[in-house]
């Protein structure tokens, strides 16, 4: 468990560094930002953009450690589109011109869309998860984002209120920038559907109201230039070998960072504790469990062959009495220990078997998996969030992954057989049976056949 539950992070900007800006900007009258702003050059203009950014070559570095078996690379911007109609803000206009008894929807272009860029497509969390499906097209691959071509991912709804199919063009502009050398073709390569837009309502009453649909996914490098912000990333996420390698990525980001109050690392340690502290404490009442259903039952074995042996005192006088050894009478008896711990041992693994699960999710009902701190909350309200918890994707040996579940959800126990279970629960069994013989054993070699016969 601990090599997939809980063996990621994220380093990014950190919350306190984004708190102290804001009492800065506002401390500051309207007059002295438009003051300030007027006079910041193209390069003081890029570092205001990127101040909540965190750096491409910091988040490459802390994946060269030994713990990281995968990382990938994040940025989420606002883009403005040249001539696109958002959907979500139509439906927004329609519903509230419906409340005031008013007529008609005018017909507006949203400034700015959500753009969303990894290095590959298809290790994007929403995809992964299946948030996001894609229905046409494909999605952008890793060599996409090395060459930074100039690609995107359209959503259903938005593409068909835009008249926009697959090898069409989107003209977006640069931030910051203006004139001929401002502005970026994208060309449409697939298409996705959202889950929730497609799954609310009926007649199509939901599907055009889709806040979550108006994202675009295009490689990083694409999006970075897009909001020119080259070397900056929006947060870098890491898989690690185990949850146990927390602690020494924690310490090598703490040493590239110099300290740095500007920058955390959110890791899914909580994750894992949610899990396992369950799990341990019911291993620890199966232990207490199982030692005193071991002490019963080498007590209830001890009882049953003292009542045995006892009751067939006759039948062990007449064999000792025709010339049976002591050896001869306790192998017949172990003989039959042996019969009985085979037959048992059956029907308590097909047993087992039917309740084995229902008692797990029994002893699990009431736990609930949650992706606790920042990093998950972030990704579940925020812009700049991504879900945090790591599957894997993407391409082999180049390919960076990224995937995540930003919800609470029931943990699920899953009860797992293995023959060698099986095998030691038989073998212990009888052992104990074997054990439970001792007093009847002693008591066999005692017996005199005369005084046996004699009472008859």
């Amino acid at each position: 468990m601990k090599r997939s539950v809980g063996n990621y992070a994220e380093a990014k900007v950190s919350s306190q560094y984004r708190m102290e800006v804001f009492e800065e900007e506002r401390s500051m009258s309207q007059a002295e930002r438009q003051a300030r702003a007027r006079t910041m050059s193209e390069e003081e203009q890029r570092a205001q953009r990127a101040r909540f950014l965190f750096s491409e070559e910091l988040a490459d570095a802390l994946a060269s450690d030994s713990a990281v078996t995968a990382y990938d690379k994040v940025l989420t911007q606002n883009i403005e589109l040249k001539g696109i109609t958002n959907p979500a803000v139509q439906s927004m206009l329609a519903m509230r011109r419906q409340m005031q008894g008013r007529e008609g929807v005018p017909q507006i272009s949203s400034p700015s869309f959500p753009f969303e860029g990894n290095t590959d497509g298809a290790s994007a969390a929403d995809f992964l998860e299946g948030k996001k499906v894609l229905v046409s097209g494909s999605l952008y691959t890793y060599r996409d984002h090395l060459e930074a071509n100039p690609v995107v991912v359209v959503e259903k709804n938005l593409a068909e209120e835009n008249g926009l199919g697959l090898e069409d063009t989107v003209t977006a502009v640069i931030s910051g920038k203006s004139g001929a050398s401002s502005k970026i073709t994208l060309t449409v390569i697939g298409i996705y559907r959202t889950e929730e837009a497609e799954e609310g309502g009926e007649g199509g009453e939901y599907t055009a109201f889709n806040p979550a649909g108006s994202t675009f996914y295009a490689p990083l490098s694409v999006v970075q230039e897009l909001a020119d912000v080259p070397g900056y990333v929006s947060l870098g996420s890491y898989h690690l070998d185990s949850v146990d390698s927390i602690g020494k990525i924690a310490a090598a980001f703490s040493e590239l960072t110099g300290g740095d109050t500007r920058y955390q690392l959110d890791t899914g340690e909580s994750s894992y504790e949610a899990i396992a502290d369950p799990l341990n404490k019911t291993s620890r009442s199966s232990t207490i469990g199982l030692v005193g259903a071991l002490a019963a039952c080498a007590l209830i074995i001890l009882l049953a062959m003292a009542i045995v042996v006892g009751g067939r005192t006759r039948e062990l006088g007449v064999l000792k009495a025709i010339g049976a050894t002591d050896r001869q009478v306790v192998a017949q008896f172990a003989a039959e220990v042996v019969c009985i711990c085979l037959v048992a041992t059956v029907l308590a693994g097909g047993a087992a078997a039917v309740v084995g699960q229902r008692m797990g999710d029994w002893l699990m009902s009431g736990n609930t998996r949650t992706d606790d701190g920042e990093a998950s909350q972030s990704a579940r309200t925020g812009p700049e969030g991504f879900p945090a918890v790591m599957r894997g994707g993407g391409l082999g040996g180049e390919g960076l992954y990224l995937s995540g579940e930003g919800s609470d959800e029931e943990v699920d126990l899953h009860v797992i057989w293995r023959g060698s279970m099986f095998l030691y629960g038989m073998l212990l069994l009888l052992i104990l049976s074997l054990l439970g013989m001792a007093v009847p054993v002693i008591w066999i070699t005692r017996l005199r056949p005369a005084r046996v016969l004699s009472i008859e």
